[in-house]
């Protein structure tokens, strides 16, 4: 053993590998912890598709996917896919690193029945990773696939300015973690006349990630591109269906809409502010053109940070034919990359987003305090990460890293590491443990180990993660991500899963809802809207106000105005 092999061992970097995961036995509040049942077959809850009772249902493999069965004693039976492939379900399980402890002050603090008593209540396993603030339920379109469209739901909501700074007040306030991160959402955020008022209002009270969800149209003028990211805007989460416009046909309802994504990219291209394209899977739609996608993203890795798919939820009561012929999940995704444009090994390149709960373990480790951490299910959302060498090449993360062992082994230095003003000692320890993992033969032309890991600083340290990606001459290199977030439905919902969730929508009155809580299955959203909608007489006024928009008329016929 050499010198510097004795002085690691006596410091506890080399150790006979011991239990990686330490799993909270209450949340904050107090609340015992219910661990997330492993395997197949289980028995987990869920929720009846007519009636929204919690009911019992049963995952278990079929013909090589994951199924669910459940059986309402009102409503009758029910069988839905709920993961395309068995094997990699089960690969997913094995990246687990352990459960959050929620929020430390919940508006809801009673709670004994998820997802009945929302929230966040003393129940929540996770802190907010991205609050999602709608500000209006208005659009300029009418996407048949939206379930957040005022024309459709025949009233407005549309929070004051007020309201809105509160709502980023309380998210500042929260504990262990203040959630300094937003994603501006709707209906379409960006036709709402102070939408810019209300990004430099965020980026004032210390927002550091302010993300715009949009279809790309008001963006696709130049000046507003640009006011948009003086504003403080560092992202646009752009509707992105496909590359063809007959897509958008289909999926939207309108054609001639790509050219307004386009021209998007390359003003978020001009101005400097990175875009994430989010596509909305529909099997038998658009699936044929996940390759294209990714590809186009990689082309313009510069500028597109990465794509977030988003399999279709089926929100309302559809046949089991037309669910089993449309279901498209994580699985499906992960093979089509594959077949389509050879990227990725599917089984070994794909592994959920919450595995980065090990950086997350380290970095709290290292500076003695919480940090942002994602620890949602691992069956939430899975994805790849790809750097992107100096020959072009996109190589995902996991072909050149021991993925699993490196994971584990940040798990593991998290848990003897402590907090030291002498930082370098802190950071020999991580290099050496960690290096082992890397495979130089492997890695994209011109990534060292060095480069690699400083890439990872910016994980937990705003100050150095990546705003634009400064058309492709990032100091550290070039990555862009991959990835599919499989909202629920009450088809495949799993209260495991929602009492996870790390993507939390707010209201006026300062709640935080889990995405499909809100939006899949029991439905807040309806009763959120309802409850702060704009009466009649407010409607009036903004239309005049306006100038008579056209989608403000439309809902105020709809209400009988």
């Amino acid at each position: 053993m050499s010198l510097l092999e004795n002085v690691l061992e006596s410091i506890g970097v080399i150790e006979t590998p011991s239990k990686l995961i330490n799993e909270p036995k209450t949340t904050y509040s107090g609340t015992p912890v219910s661990p997330i049942k492993f395997g197949l077959p289980k028995e987990i809850d869920s929720i009846c598709p007519d009636c929204m009772e919690i009911i019992k249902a049963t995952l278990y493999p079929e013909d090589g996917k994951v199924w669910i069965s459940k059986s309402c004693t009102e409503h009758g039976e029910f069988k839905d896919i709920f993961y395309g492939n068995v094997d990699l379900y089960l690969k997913s399980e094995g990246f687990w690193f352990g459960d959050g402890m929620g929020v430390e002050d919940p508006p809801i603090k009673n709670a004994t029945i998820c997802p009945s008593q929302c929230g966040l209540c003393n129940m929540h396993l996770s802190h907010s990773g991205l609050p999602i603030m709608d500000l209006t339920n208005r659009c300029n379109m009418t996407c048949p696939v939206c379930f957040a469209n005022a024309n459709a739901a025949g009233y407005l909501y549309e929070p004051t300015y007020d309201q809105v700074v509160k709502m980023l007040e309380e998210l500042v306030k929260q504990k262990p973690v203040s959630a300094r991160r937003v994603q501006f959402s709707g209906g379409e955020p960006t036709i709402r006349p102070d939408f810019l008022k209300i990004v430099r209002k965020a980026h004032e009270l210390g927002f550091y990630y302010i993300q715009i969800n949009t279809n790309g149209i008001k963006t696709a003028d130049l000046e507003f591109t640009q006011a948009l990211r003086d504003a403080g805007a560092q992202n646009l989460y752009l509707q992105f269906d496909g590359l063809s416009d007959d897509i958008y046909e289909k999926t939207r309802g309108r054609k001639s809409l790509l050219d307004y994504k386009l021209q998007t990219v390359e003003n978020a291209r001009k101005v400097k502010i990175d875009v994430i394209l989010v596509p909305t899977m529909i099997k038998g739609y658009n699936n044929h053109q996940v390759g294209d996608i990714v590809r186009y993203a990689a082309k313009n890795h510069d500028v597109i940070s990465g794509v977030a798919f988003q399999p279709v939820s089926f929100v309302g009561r559809f046949s089991q034919s037309h669910r089993l012929e449309r279901r498209y999940t994580l699985a499906d995704l992960a093979f089509d990359i594959e077949r389509q444009t050879g990227f990725i090994d599917a089984m070994r390149d794909w592994f959920p987003i919450g595995c980065t709960t090990a950086l997350s373990k380290l970095a709290a480790a290292l500076s003695g305090s919480p940090t942002l951490t994602f620890s949602l299910h691992p069956h939430c959302s899975q994805g790849s990460y790809f750097y992107i060498g100096e020959d072009g090449i996109p190589v995902p993360v996991s072909a050149f890293i021991d993925l699993k062992n490196f994971l584990g082994d940040l798990i593991e230095l998290s848990r003897k590491i402590k907090p030291s003003r002498f930082e370098l000692l802190s950071k020999v320890k991580v290099t050496y443990k960690l290096r082992k993992h890397f495979h130089s033969d492997r890695a994209p032309k011109g990534l060292t180990f060095d480069k690699f890991l400083k890439s990872l600083d910016g994980y937990q340290d705003q100050s150095l993660r990546r705003i634009y990606s400064g058309n492709g001459k990032d100091p550290l290199f070039s990555h862009f991500f991959v990835a599919g977030m499989h909202f629920m439905d009450a088809y495949n919902f799993s209260v495991e899963r929602v009492m996870r969730c790390v993507i939390h929508y707010t209201d006026p009155k300062g709640h935080l809802y889990p995405f499909c809580a809100y939006n899949g299955a029991p439905v807040y959203r309806k009763r959120v809207e309802k409850r702060f909608m704009v009466t009649p007489d407010v409607l009036k006024e903004k239309i005049i106000a306006e100038g008579r928009p056209k989608e403000l008329e439309m809902v105020a016929k709809k209400m009988g105005i």
